[in-house]
């Protein structure tokens, strides 16, 4: 990556209320008042799982700027790990001057499914109109999916899709923390493996589905 940054790194996500290049439509007010950054697993690559904590953090911290009124974080220390996904993102935030009374850390999550079903919770009680979920690109269809399923008032995008709020140094974490091609590539066997495993339960009813893939969350990665 380079130092300096001139424009937002591409990005395959966009809904009505973002532009092509990533950024909140031109004459729309900030949409989301609440926000949930999910986990990475740090054990397979933790340089770059680093990097992608990293930029939704930054994404977060420009989305209270813009108008949101709190960022939560979900993930439990998985196992490997010496620290949890929330802790690392709640320093994180803290470097970047976040007021930690607008942060909720909580190591609870070990699986996308268990993020969708205790994030989607948490907006309701917060009483959020609309909620704005963080993960990297790869992972958003799936991610997306599952909080829908789980009856979130919530849209999931890219830490890209805030290039426009962010402050320059906001916008170098997520400069360095967006994927590449390579990256890309790998995680999309992963999220094709995850999105067929789904499928196979689909027979299930709702919450026998979810709750055996928490489950099976909590066994492979418990800390």
């Amino acid at each position: 990556m380079s130092g300096r940054c001139t424009g937002p790194p591409s990005v395959s996500v966009a809904t009505s209320n973002f532009e092509p290049g990533g950024g909140i439509a031109g004459g729309v007010a900030f949409p989301f008042d609440a926000v949930v950054i999910l986990g990475k697993e740090l054990r397979r690559d933790p340089e770059r799982a680093g990097r992608e904590l990293r930029a939704r953090a930054a994404a977060a911290a420009a989305a209270l700027r813009a108008g949101a009124h709190s960022v939560a974080t979900l993930e439990a220390r998985l196992r490997g790990q010496p620290v949890s996904g929330a802790a690392l993102v709640a320093e994180h935030l803290d470097a970047l001057g976040v007021d930690p009374a607008r942060v909720v850390r909580r190591e609870q999550t070990r699986s996308t499914r268990e993020e969708a079903l205790l994030g989607a919770a948490w907006l309701w009680e917060r009483g959020a109109r609309r909620g704005l979920v963080l993960t990297a690109s790869y992972h958003v269809p799936r991610a997306r999916r599952l909080f829908r399923e789980a009856g979130a008032a919530a849209e999931v995008h890219a830490p890209e899709a805030l290039w426009r709020w962010a402050t320059p140094e906001e916008r170098r974490w997520i400069e360095a923390g967006t994927p590449d091609a390579a990256a890309l590539q790998a995680e999309a066997r992963t999220e094709a493996l995850f999105g067929a495993l789904e499928a196979a339960l689909t027979p299930l009813p709702h919450m026998s589905r979810a709750m055996l893939e928490i489950r099976a969350g909590a066994w492979l990665r418990g800390g």
